[in-house]
C-alpha cells in the first residue's frame, strides 16, 4: 500500500506491519497427533492360553469412528477385509495388526500419524463372549493389558511431538517471520533518518513540507519499533521451538500388571 504525499508515494508502516502479524498463518502445525504411542501388558493367561488377533485403528472421520464404534471384535474381523478395500489409501483410516502369544513381552508401540484429527479403536479376538472392542484417543499414550477373557486399555500423558514433527517448520517459519520483522524495522528507521536529514535543510517557506517530513518521521518511527517488537518475538519463539528438549519421562500411565488378580476388568 502507498500514501500519496509531496515528496511522492511513501510506504504504509501499519500496512506492512499489518501484512507481518498476518503472515503467522503459516506458523500453523498440524491439527491432530502426528504419532501413536502403545504399550501393550499381556498375562500369561491372556485369552485363555492361545494366541490373540490385535487390530488397533486410527479413524479420520468422526461419522466412521462412531460406526466402527458399534461393531464387536467378531463384527469387525468378519468386515476387515472389505472395510480395507473401501479404504483406498488410507483416507479414511489407518490400521494395524499383531499375532500376540500369552505371556508375550512386546516392545512399545510408536507409529507415524497424519497430524488430522482422529479417534483410535481397538479390537481383539477373544474366545470368551463379549464385545472386546474399545475406543481410545490418540493424542495419549495408551496401556493395552490383555488379561484372561478381556482387555482393558488405560490412558496416560499426552505424546509430546516428536521433533522430526511439526517443530521444524514451525520454528523455522517463526524465525524466516522474526528475521524479516527485523528487517522491516531496519527499512523504517532508514527511512526515518532520511525524512529527519531532509528536514533539516528546509526553510521557514517550505513549513507544509516540514510538517509532512516530520509526519513522515512518526510514521516510520512506530513501524521501525513495531516491526522490531514483533520480528525479535517471532524469532525468540521459533528459536524456542527448534531448542526446547523433548521430555524424557515416560507418557505411560502405571498401572498394576495383568496379571494382578485385584484389577478389574472391561
Amino acid at each position: 500500500m502507498w500514501d500519496d504525499g509531496s515528496r511522492g508515494r511513501h510506504l504504509c508502516p501499519r500496512a506492512l506491519v499489518t501484512l507481518l502479524c498476518c503472515s503467522t498463518i503459516a506458523a500453523c502445525g498440524p491439527t491432530g497427533p502426528t504419532r501413536l504411542k502403545m504399550k501393550f501388558d499381556i498375562s500369561n493367561r491372556a485369552n485363555n492360553d492361545y494366541p490373540l488377533q490385535v487390530d488397533v485403528i486410527v479413524a479420520y472421520d468422526p461419522e466412521l469412528v462412531d460406526d466402527l464404534d458399534r461393531l464387536t471384535s467378531a463384527e469387525w474381523f468378519a468386515q476387515r477385509d472389505q472395510r480395507l478395500r473401501n479404504n483406498p489409501g488410507e483416507s479414511n483410516f489407518t490400521t494395524w495388526r499383531w499375532e500376540i502369544t500369552p505371556g508375550q513381552d512386546v516392545p512399545a508401540v510408536e507409529l507415524a500419524l497424519p497430524g488430522r484429527p482422529a479417534q483410535g479403536l481397538i479390537f481383539a479376538d477373544y474366545l470368551s463372549r463379549g464385545k472386546h472392542s474399545s475406543r481410545f484417543d490418540p493424542g495419549l499414550a495408551q496401556t493395552v493389558q490383555f488379561r484372561h477373557d478381556a482387555f482393558r486399555v488405560t490412558a496416560g500423558d499426552a505424546i509430546e511431538e516428536a521433533n522430526r514433527g511439526w517443530r521444524p517448520p514451525v520454528g523455522w517459519t517463526g524465525v524466516g517471520l522474526g528475521v524479516a520483522g527485523l528487517g522491516l524495522g531496519t527499512v523504517f528507521a532508514v527511512l526515518a533518518s532520511n525524512a529527519s536529514d531532509e528536514s533539516k535543510g528546509l526553510t521557514p517557506a517550505q513549513e507544509k513540507k516540514h510538517r509532512e517530513l516530520e509526519n513522515d518521521i512518526d510514521n516510520y518511527s512506530t513501524g521501525m519499533w513495531i516491526s522490531y517488537g514483533v520480528g525479535a518475538a517471532f524469532l525468540i519463539a521459533g528459536a524456542a521451538i527448534l531448542l526446547w528438549p523433548e521430555s524424557n519421562d515416560s507418557p505411560f500411565r502405571e498401572v498394576p500388571s495383568s496379571d494382578d488378580s485385584s484389577a478389574g476388568g472391561n
